[in-house]
């Protein structure tokens, strides 16, 4: 009966698994509204689809964006500048608002330089209809030659509006564009220089990984960098761990962490040499070709091997060697260590009460038969 039973599950399970259909869930990538850039007189190249401007320090300069809006009703666009970074995948990011950890060479953001006017900061434009909006930047006095780079973003708020109710679940739906703003202060730098600043251990995607921490501490965007990168003991010449970029893009001023992953292995207390040869293709006069070697050793520590390896998602739990259990639970065994030895003590005490006693018999027996010869 039971697996008559187990039969009909079965094929009840197939049943709906063949014949009941799967819902697909689409987000909208309909915008709301449209960017068309004003290209500005004193442009480096007036093609170009992002701001690539040319000023001296002291100079001020005003750029001009026009921001359509193609929908049935009114919108409120919300635009602000951002200054670039070089993110964890090692792409110039130019989306976000903030970076928690600039580059300590950053002498100068563009967010700080560049203000899109207060009255435009939420712009309100009615139904199938545009407004032109304003960006005024002031170069500083001091700032030095080569690059500051940001974006000028803007971004449809989302409401009830603009979310989708379908089977159940809210689709958040968000429009936003960034335009690059690229200022060259008087001209650009000769050449290029990358650092390797430290290593640390964590996770990339949460995944274990060895992070070397790869500096551009020049006032200029370096392209189509590849690094190699790799691990070893310290003193060995045997690679555990390597990994390539391809082409990695730095910010000016900014750094990335490198990931070398662990793959399946944990990450295990130790002394290890990290390894690494970066070069850059940026076709820039006096920036192609041009490479640098790190050879940095670096000592990791259990709680950081440990905190990594606890981090990562999806590993598999770990083969224990006694070592390990011996790390872990060291507290237990001192405590086992301090019972034996006073239950030790306490049998050696007690055995000595018994011979004392048992001598001290002996010697009122003797001297009772010595009293009775005499």
């Amino acid at each position: 009966m039971m697996k008559r039973c187990t039969f009909f599950f079965i094929i009840a399970l197939l049943f709906a698994i063949i014949f009941i259909p799967l819902t697909r869930v689409n987000a909208s990538t309909n915008t709301n509204f449209t960017i068309q850039k004003v290209p500005a007189k004193n442009e480096i190249s007036q093609d170009s689809s992002f701001f690539d401007l040319k000023l001296a320090p002291g100079q001020k300069q005003t750029i001009e964006m026009i921001i359509r809006n193609i929908s049935n009703q009114e919108i409120t666009v919300f635009n602000q500048i951002f200054t670039t970074f070089t993110n964890a995948n090692g792409e110039i990011d130019y989306t976000q608002a903030n970076n928690e950890e600039y580059d300590a060479s950053l002498k100068i953001k563009m967010r700080d330089i560049a203000n899109v006017r207060e009255s435009q900061i939420e712009t309100v434009i009615p139904a199938h209809s545009q407004k032109n909006v304003f960006v005024d930047i002031e170069v500083p006095e001091n700032a030095e030659d080569g690059v500051i780079l940001g974006s000028w973003h803007f971004q449809q708020p989302t409401n009830k509006e603009n979310n989708q109710q379908q089977e159940g679940m809210s689709i958040t739906s968000e429009y936003a564009y960034a335009v690059a703003i690229k200022l060259t202060v008087n001209k650009e730098i000769a050449e290029p220089n990358l650092n390797l600043l430290n290593i640390t251990t964590g996770t990339n995607n949460y995944r274990k990984a060895f992070l070397a921490q790869i500096q551009n501490n020049m006032p200029a965007l370096t392209t189509r960098v590849e690094i190699v990168g790799r691990i070893t003991r310290r003193g060995s010449l045997e690679t555990l761990y390597e990994n390539t970029m391809d082409s990695v893009n730095f910010a000016p001023n900014s750094n990335f962490q490198f990931p070398v992953f662990l793959g399946q292995d944990q990450m295990r207390a130790g002394e290890y040499t990290f390894r690494a040869k970066a070069t850059t293709n940026d076709p820039k006069n006096g920036f192609t070709g041009k490479s640098w070697e790190w050879n940095m050793d670096f000592t990791v520590l259990p709680e950081e091997a440990l905190r990594a390896n606890t981090e990562a998602l999806n590993d598999p739990v770990p083969k224990k060697d006694w070592a390990t259990y011996l790390r872990e639970y060291w507290w237990i065994l001192a405590i086992c260590l301090a019972v034996l030895l006073v239950v030790i003590i306490l049998i050696l005490k007690r055995k000595k009460d018994k011979a004392d006693k048992k001598q001290d018999e002996i010697d009122l027996l003797l001297q009772y038969i010595k009293e009775n010869k005499s």
